[in-house]
């Protein structure tokens, strides 16, 4: 048997075959090589530019707020029982004394007549107490009964009248408790839903209101002010405290604008209610309410708006479109063009803003150009191609519309249609 065999075959190359090998190799690689073209110059950058203006700017501020009624009573009963009847209609305004629910009175009738019958009982027995005392007194001048005697029969006159005192205060409070079975409205506003139906056992204790009566003529807007808007708002003060009151007059002259959720702007301005008497430890906010005329009754509470104010002036400003500012963390610069269409970033102090512009403090000047579209494709030192730009659409008097249109609501209601 013959056993596999393996053979081994050694090749080997002299050193001439070698370095021919190599030679070969590096020519096929030197000529799958590309150049790299050479890089051009970078093309200009479209973008928009607009110039830094100067003028007086008024400090517009906006913030969130929601609507409230200026008055709010929860309408409990103030005594126990049945409520046998609802006079007013829910969702309608009601006045101050009307009534609103009935609650049955048969059992503080009959309590107001039993303390009137005591009452009858009791003055009749004043009367007699009254003559015996009387007849005590000649008595006791003629030397006919003793001074113990009279002094009981003072006594005994003194205590009637004070029971007859007592009696006529259980009148008065039955008498109450009866007028109470009449709830009535305490304010004027307008009346909720009903919480409880007819038939239904109430007292003073039950968890929920009979009903709630809001006063939302005016209206009240609640919202958060920021510590740098409330010290901008008393700042005229602080450089002068004698000048609080005018200040404090001024701002409520001044003047609120709403603009409520879906864009609708409010056609009557409000001015400041009241500002609370602390800022907020953890919002760093202070809570401030305005008044706003709400004739009609169109707005209710709870709704969300806008509420925009001025904050005095500021005169000479240099304002810039707030699309022009770049921010890089607590940084804010602006891309200013130079004659040679070549961009500059500029570090600048930036002041307040609106919706739409921003107050430059210090970093340009007015005339300048600047980038207002296209600053995220801008770098220091690249040249830029400016694009024309459209004419700009005059703004509404009233402010900038929502979603491309302006509504308003009507100032009052509107007069019903003709019957045809």
């Amino acid at each position: 048997m013959v056993s596999g065999t393996s053979f081994c075959v050694k090749i080997s190359l002299t050193p001439i075959a070698s370095l021919s090998a190599l030679v070969l190799a590096i020519a096929f690689l030197s000529s799958c090589k590309k150049e790299a073209p050479e890089a051009g110059p970078r093309p200009p950058v479209p973008v928009t530019l607009g110039t830094v203006i100067q003028k007086d700017m008024p400090n517009h501020k906006e913030w969130i707020g929601n609507l409230q009624g200026t008055v709010t009573s929860m309408v409990k009963p103030n005594v126990a029982g049945n409520i046998i009847q609802r006079y007013y209609t829910e969702g309608t305004t009601v006045k101050q004394g009307e009534p609103l629910f009935q609650i049955d009175p048969a059992p503080f009738q009959a309590d107001l007549d039993r303390a009137k019958a005591d009452l009858a009982t009791a003055i009749a027995q004043e009367t007699k107490v009254q003559q015996d005392f009387v007849r005590a007194q000649n008595l006791l001048a003629g030397k006919v009964i003793s001074v113990q005697e009279f002094q009981n029969q003072q006594q005994n006159y003194q205590a009637m009248v004070a029971q007859v005192a007592s009696k006529q205060a259980a009148v008065q409070s039955s008498q109450v408790n009866l007028d109470f079975t009449k709830v009535v409205a305490p304010i004027d506003g307008m009346a909720g839903l009903a919480n409880y139906e007819v038939g239904t056992y109430v007292s003073s204790s039950s968890q929920q209101p009979l009903t709630t009566i809001v006063a939302i003529d005016p209206i009240k807007v609640v919202f958060q002010v920021g510590q740098d808007d409330y010290l901008s708002m008393i700042s005229e003060s602080l450089k002068d405290p004698s000048n609080a009151a005018h200040q404090r007059k001024e701002n409520q002259n001044a003047g609120m604008r709403m603009i409520l959720s879906d864009g609708t702007i409010y056609p009557h301005n409000g001015t400041f209610r009241a500002v609370n008497n602390q800022v907020s430890t953890q919002t760093g906010s202070i809570t401030v309410e305005g008044n706003f005329p709400n004739p009609g009754t169109l707005l209710k509470p709870g709704l969300f708006a806008r509420v925009q104010a001025t904050l005095g002036f500021q005169n000479n400003a240099l304002v810039v479109p707030i699309a022009s500012l770049i921010t890089v963390q607590n940084l804010h610069q602006l891309a200013v063009v130079g004659p040679d269409n070549k961009v500059s970033i500029r570090n600048v102090n930036l002041g307040f803003t609106t919706r739409e512009e921003a107050v430059i403090l210090s970093g340009i000047s007015a005339g300048e150009k600047i980038v207002v579209q296209g600053t995220q494709k801008v770098t220091d030192g690249c040249t830029v191609a400016p694009l024309p730009t459209a004419s700009p659409t005059p703004a509404s008097a009233t402010g900038p519309a929502e979603n491309g249109t302006t509504k308003k609501i009507p100032a009052a209601n509107p007069a019903p249609a003709a019957k045809s």
